[in-house]
């Protein structure tokens, strides 16, 4: 989807410029919106009526409370999730500038509660806070059902609730109109009227187990006849804090946030933040921050890691780059000290590397495919529908040769097995043009064939069949199967992988570890 800052920085001034430019954009897509929900709720009344679909397949083993939402409505009242008890509740989390993924999961929303009947209520929480302030959640609200309620709130507050309902989410810089897109998580969450996470459906399940899941819980527990049509605001203070508590203004105090989209387990994982004080400016990069790993009851995964202070060309924000060793995967906990005595912690989570392609190792010494390989055949490399040729023009052995750092981006344009395929070639077109002495490389991951110009899939789309290049770099694994793209991987001049992402990959994760690498933009270095 053409969309997770993981939470991203701010957009370097010029480039904000451009979001004036995407005002009428963003009004036909909120026409889209409403002509999609439009076209759903009309299916739902026409179509045919089919065996029951079973519900089953997409609830949880364990039925336990969900995760706090704590955030601002669309009328700037304080909202709680638990304001909306006694109603089955579907939670989605997206951006009003979505040109695909989030109109279709509206779509799937309108279809499914018309088909349930009256009672269910749906949640849609902005994960792009620079842009869906309350009048333009209010603004995109009113082309959809009255049953809606849309969230959103600053930075912080988002990133916390969307952790709790371990949703990830990336700002892709794209130097169009609207400026920028985002990557995210886009399941859709179940709760029934007591509150319980019961069920969460993938992108791209169909209303009919949507629809079946709802109506369960509606016989499960009756919506009072008396309801309001819609949920009233809480007002005043929330009934529930989110799982992570928004830092105070403590004099004294910091506060850090993770903007990296992936941090592994068992290696050198470098981790992204950005550190303010306790009035919520930023620090610039001349105090000295160290980051230690810390587990249960506050005890030390090793010793403290000097951060490396990076501000990348044209940004306005100064990150901190921790690279540390995280001993599992799973929570941990980064304890954060500047050099003045100032501390905070934030929480991360490690994820498993797998097979793929290890941090702090030698990349796979391959030769990837390029457009001289295959004489020119521009299909025969990219299945992009308007490739950029300086993708595929270098290979992975020729830049270890000689001795530059490469980016190499997994992924494919036309054989989709996630709603996030594509998204990082759309990412990768903005750091071309940033970075000219950085080699970046696309590999589509997939054996296809080329039939009368048309790529064609060796294989099933349900199991594709990788490459031996994808290969090569260890995907394809029981942790990160071949359906789990796309992928990045930065390697230095020494053919060392530095970082890597799976999936949700933001712009600013590879632009500022290519800063760090090439040491432009380092502070002090």
């Amino acid at each position: 989807m053409a969309e997770p800052q993981v939470t991203g920085p701010a957009a370097s001034t010029d480039r904000r410029g451009a979001i004036l430019g995407g005002i009428m954009l963003a009004g036909l897509g909120v026409l889209a919106v409403w002509l999609l929900a439009v076209v759903f709720i009309a299916r739902s009344g026409t179509a045919s009526a089919s065996p029951t679909p079973n519900p089953s397949n997409f609830t949880y083993a364990s039925v336990k409370a969900a995760p706090p939402l704590t955030l601002t409505d669309q009328d700037g009242q304080s909202f709680s999730l638990t304001s909306l008890r006694g109603h089955p509740v579907l939670v989605f989390f997206g951006y009003t500038h979505c040109p695909d993924v989030c109109p279709a999961t509206v779509g799937i929303v309108n279809e499914s509660v018309a088909a349930a009947g009256a009672g269910p209520r749906a949640v849609f929480v902005s994960i792009d806070p620079e842009r869906d302030n309350t009048p333009a959640m209010k603004s995109y609200l009113k082309y959809l059902p009255p049953f809606y309620t849309g969230l959103s709130g600053t930075p912080d507050e988002i990133q916390q609730n969307a952790q709790g309902w371990g949703v990830k989410y990336a700002k892709i810089e794209t130097d169009a109109a609207g400026g920028y897109a985002m990557a995210h998580t886009a399941d859709l969450y179940l709760v029934d009227a007591q509150g319980r996470l019961r069920a969460h459906f993938p992108f791209g399940t169909q209303a009919g187990p949507v629809t079946a899941a709802l109506k369960a819980l509606l016989a499960e527990t009756p919506v009072p006849t008396d309801a309001p049509a819609t949920a009233a605001p809480t007002g005043g203070t929330p009934t529930s804090a989110p799982a992570t508590a928004t830092p105070s203004a403590v004099p004294g105090a910091l506060v850090a946030r993770v903007i990296s989209s992936a941090v592994w387990a068992g290696g050198p994982s470098p981790v992204i933040l950005t550190v303010g004080d306790g009035t919520g400016r930023l620090l610039d990069g001349t105090v000295p921050i160290d980051v230690t790993v810390t587990g249960a009851g506050g005890a030390a995964a090793g010793g403290p890691v000097r951060a490396v202070a990076v501000k990348p060309w044209g940004e306005q924000v100064v990150y901190y780059v921790a690279t540390v060793t995280i001993p599992s995967p799973g929570e941990w906990q980064l304890a954060i000290q500047s050099g003045d005595g100032r501390t905070a912690s934030v929480a991360v989570d490690a994820m498993d590397q797998g097979t793929s392609a290890p941090l702090g190792a030698m990349a796979p010494d391959v030769h990837t495919p390029t457009l001289a390989d295959v004489g020119g055949v521009v299909r025969a490399v990219t299945t992009q529908p308007d490739p950029d040729p300086r993708l595929s023009q270098t290979s992975t052995s020729d830049a270890r040769a000689a001795g530059s750092p490469y980016v190499i981006i997994i992924d494919s344009a036309r054989f989709k097995v996630s709603p996030l395929c594509g998204r990082a070639l759309v990412m990768v077109r903005y750091l071309l043009d940033r970075w000219p002495n950085v080699v970046f490389i696309h590999l589509e991951p997939f054996e296809y064939q080329v039939i009368t110009e048309e790529p064609v899939l060796s294989g099933d789309i349900a199991n594709p069949p990788l490459n031996q290049w994808a290969r090569a770099f260890g995907l394809g694994d029981t942790v990160w199967p071949a359906v789990k793209m796309p992928w990045a991987f930065v390697v230095d001049g020494q053919g060392i992988v530095r970082a890597k992402y799976e999936g949700i990959i933001g712009s600013t994760d590879v632009d500022v570890i290519v800063s760090l690498i090439t040491g432009n933009g380092v502070i002090g270095g």
